[in-house]
């Protein structure tokens, strides 16, 4: 079971914002009271690694960041916000890319733990039942980016993926196109799932069947996107528009679609999501859904940083601006 800073408190007889002044140190406190809460930390194993730098040792404040990949220009953004608001208050980020390998996620989630991170911010997997083990009661406050958490007592932070995909989706009907291919990620979450939910439904409330043969799963990297372009091509008739889940598997399928000979956007008009710098360096400039991963990572480490206090009423989740981004891929 989870031990929290309420329990803390009861067992040091003391209140909840008198163990976050201990934590802390943002008020005195008797040293009585300190060391009852101190010690109640450590019999509960509350935050492995934070007595020390309670007692004084010259110990630096600890949060770990765990990423799927650093070439990700979404990744170096969010990695750009946590630093920026880690840095303000006194925090060192340590980084572990786990090559998107779960096995490397729950090493660094282990790493991370033993060495008594004050918090750490999660990017990667589904985040479910192995993290949730591997954190056990060590009180060590997770933060999710990049997914929509299922954990109750795990928050996170993201853009609104169904809605984003869906008005992206929608502005293609707007333009007239009724037969849109999709290629999405793998798996149920934002780039798998919850991209592909919008793209589903836009069609859906546009009176569309969806085809199957229309839509093609890919890898995230710019030759997975021309491959997967390439399975649409091959299974019959062209579409008149493809909407991607991200903007390097946009820019695989728009080389695809150009080494056949095909126009863009005259011939086929290419969406993609991110909003990342080489949407508009290729060319065709690639329309695409625009939001800040820099300012996830900073309101993801901004959450994390109440949740270090022991501030209560953290929400479940939060969302950041969006909005359609229109270029030169598009007609």
């Amino acid at each position: 079971m989870k031990v929290t800073i309420k329990d803390i408190a009861d067992m040091a007889g003391v209140s909840i914002s008198t163990v976050s002044r201990v934590i802390n140190n943002s008020k005195p406190v008797n040293e009585d009271v300190r060391k009852r809460v101190l010690e109640a930390m450590k019999q509960t194993n509350y935050r492995a690694g934070m007595i020390s730098h309670l007692s004084g040792k010259n110990e630096s404040s600890l949060i770990g960041a765990i990423m799927p990949q650093h070439i990700n220009t979404v990744v170096n953004d969010y990695i750009a916000g946590i630093n920026a608001v880690a840095k303000i208050y006194g925090y060192d980020v340590m980084i572990g890319i786990t090559n998107e390998a779960i096995e490397s996620e729950l090493h660094y989630l282990r790493r991370f733990r033993d060495i008594g991170a004050h918090g750490i911010i999660f990017a990667g997997s589904q985040f479910g039942g192995e993290h949730v083990g591997v954190l056990g009661n060590s009180g060590i406050p997770c933060i999710l980016v990049g997914q929509t958490s299922t954990v109750p007592s795990i928050p996170s932070v993201h853009v609104d993926n169904v809605m984003a995909s869906y008005e992206a989706v929608t502005y293609l009907l707007q333009r007239g196109h009724r037969d849109i291919a999709m290629i999405r990620g793998s798996g149920e979450m934002a780039i798998g799932g919850h991209r592909y939910l919008g793209y589903r439904q836009a069609l859906a409330d546009a009176g569309i069947p969806l085809r199957e043969e229309r839509i093609a799963e890919s890898g995230l990297a710019v030759e997975d996107g021309y491959e997967a372009m390439s399975r649409i091509i091959a299974a019959g008739s062209m579409p008149t528009a493809v909407f991607c889940a991200t903007d390097w598997m946009a820019i695989g399928a728009m080389n695809c679609a150009m080494d056949r000979g095909l126009r863009v956007p005259d011939d086929i008009s290419i969406f993609g999501f991110d909003g990342s710098y080489v949407s508009t360096m290729v060319r065709p400039k690639l329309s695409t859904v625009e939001y800040s991963a820099e300012e996830i990572g900073m309101t993801a480490t901004r959450k994390l940083l109440k949740m270090i206090k022991g501030e209560p009423e953290v929400p479940q989740h939060s969302n950041v601006t969006h909005r359609l981004a229109i270029r030169g891929s598009t007609a």
